[in-house]
């Protein structure tokens, strides 16, 4: 707790070492979004400590990771299917889709996500398919439908490749998007891009898209939905796949290590991943910032309360990052906390209580400080120096790293 507490009363002055505000934009990204329901139809006024800092933005991002299921067809998904509980299971073999329990919702929770302040999403992930094409399709018409700005699923493998471009006062964002995840790759590989472990075709695919944005914008985000792990290759050897299709490798981190550094290479501004539960450090690579897992934003959990292992399963972060000819120069995050349901469990119905959960406030106080003291010490072991006070992080980030 001293060595916490030294480092929440840093001295940190806005004065020193911040870059100008002439010609500075303000790029927000966040952790994943799983909203199943409307947050509206629960709050009148949902993410109340959270919108301020997306809402004045210039730009903000995060990935939608949801199905849009259309109200004529649904996809295929019966009418008395419950998306909030996942009941009653509904087998592959009778719908389009690659899961039981798809993550099917109205287009009105990526209405809201825009209303707040996103213009930015990736919709390649591994619930993409849920709903199969009909749902990709649904999902790509919600977003142009709300003015949002997408990349990472289309109608054909080039155009889930495609870079996505979005103008804010002169300076050109750019999007390329994709999935390394527990996804069949013969079901996806039409509508969502994906980056398969051992097809170096894949691998390539990316590399020249983040150099297509590069000499097309000022600044190139890659977004990588990574969720595989040592456990995805457990019973495969050398030179085999898994049933997912990824060929086997030594080692996932190093193999995640190594893709983004291209990435990076090949022209790319920042590479952010989310995929897990928590979020990782952040590296700084060629001056530029590598982020393996940037954890969650909003989840609609269907598992009990303690279901989720680590206790930092429901803890999140915002960052406001500062733009300035093309680079970062400056990150700052928000510790966030994503309400599990403890204080909801006693109060609500099964029902209501999933309805409830998930959604994230900033949070304050010693919970706060464990949050950013956490983002310390995993940065740290990147390399990365943190600086912490009044319940903020902040990185400055030098040119040449």
């Amino acid at each position: 707790m001293k060595r916490n507490l030294l480092l929440v009363f840093a001295v940190l002055t806005t004065s020193c070492g911040s870059p100008p505000l002439e010609n500075r934009l303000t790029l927000v990204i966040a952790g994943q979004a799983l909203i199943k329901v409307d947050p509206r139809t629960i709050w009148s006024s949902p993410f109340t400590s959270v919108r301020p800092f997306i809402e004045s933005s210039d730009l903000a991002f995060t990935n939608f990771e949801m199905a849009v299921s259309p109200p004529d067809t649904r996809c295929g998904v019966p009418g008395d299917y419950v998306t909030i509980t996942g009941e009653p299971s509904l087998q592959r073999e009778q719908r389009p889709g690659n899961t039981d329990a798809p993550h099917a919702v109205s287009a009105d929770v990526m209405e809201f996500l825009a209303s707040i302040g996103f213009q930015l999403m990736s919709l390649a992930n591994n619930h993409a398919w849920d709903l199969g094409k009909c749902g990709i399709i649904a999902s790509i018409e919600a977003a142009k439908k709300h003015s949002v700005v997408h990349a990472g699923t289309g109608l054909s493998a080039a155009d889930a490749l495609e870079p996505a471009y979005i103008d804010i006062e002169g300076t050109t964002f750019a999007l390329v998007a994709a999935t390394t995840s527990r996804d069949e790759r013969d079901l996806l590989l039409d509508n969502v891009n994906g980056v398969w472990t051992g097809y170096q075709g894949d691998w390539d695919r990316n590399v020249a898209a983040v150099k297509e944005a590069a000499a097309n914008a000022d600044f190139v985000l890659y977004y990588q939905h990574f969720q595989i792990d040592e456990g995805d290759f457990e019973d495969v050897n050398e030179g085999e796949q898994n049933e997912d299709g990824h060929f086997y490798i030594d080692s996932v981190q190093a193999w995640q290590d190594s893709f983004a550094r291209a990435i990076i290479d090949a022209g790319a501004s920042m590479y952010l991943g989310h995929g897990h539960r928590g979020f990782d450090g952040i590296e700084i690579y060629r001056g530029r910032p590598l982020i393996r897992q940037f954890g969650g934003f909003a989840y609609h959990a269907m598992r009990d309360i303690g279901g989720y292992p680590g206790e930092y399963a429901f803890w999140g972060l915002l960052g406001v990052l500062s733009v300035k000819d093309g680079s970062v120069t400056r990150m700052e995050f928000i510790p966030l906390v994503l309400n599990e349901g403890r204080d909801l469990i006693d109060q609500y119905g099964h029902m209501e209580f999933l309805r409830r959960r998930g959604m994230p406030e900033v949070a304050t106080g010693e919970l706060a400080d464990s949050i950013l003291l956490r983002l310390h010490d995993l940065s740290e072991g990147y390399g990365t120096e943190i600086q912490i006070a009044n319940q903020r992080a902040v990185l400055e980030i030098h040119s040449g790293g």
